[in-house]
């Protein structure tokens, strides 16, 4: 037979191992759950381009510095995205029907600067692309770009 002091060393021996085990795994089992480190991963090119032009960042700024280490074909495919995105939002802000109805140069002078305001929140205001296919779908010349 075991004595009672015998029984309770047993006893306080198991509930130190189950504090130790519930230590270990609290200290310990966080790191497993944890998220990967961002410099594994990579952001979209897109939104970033997005995220520099917001923060007032041009063109030239952002493929010079900020994407220098992206390679100038992925540039030129988000160029194209935020081409077809800009042009996407002048049709569906009507700038057609805003041209139709100008009777004098400031309501056109106010067209060319809605179209500069969303060439400049894209952050493509170098882009002479951009500025060519406008000219030739909306029939307005960007030249104080």
């Amino acid at each position: 037979m075991t004595s009672p002091k015998e029984g309770m060393k047993g006893k306080t021996i198991g509930i130190r191992l189950i504090l130790s085990m519930l230590m270990l795994l609290l200290f310990c089992g966080q790191s497993s759950y944890s998220q990967t480190d961002r410099k594994e991963k990579r952001e979209n090119v897109y939104t970033a381009w997005v995220k520099l032009a917001m923060l007032g960042k041009n063109q030239a700024e952002i493929e010079s510095y900020f994407l220098r280490k992206v390679g100038p074909d992925e540039v030129e495919l988000i160029k194209a995205r935020i081409r077809k995105t800009v042009l996407d939002n002048l049709r569906r802000s009507g700038i057609e029907s805003k041209i139709a109805s100008s009777y004098d140069l400031d309501d056109i002078n106010v067209v060319v600067d809605h179209v500069l305001v969303e060439i400049r929140y894209v952050g493509l205001e170098h882009d002479s692309d951009l500025r060519q296919t406008i000219k030739e779908e909306f029939g307005i010349t960007l030249e104080r770009l």
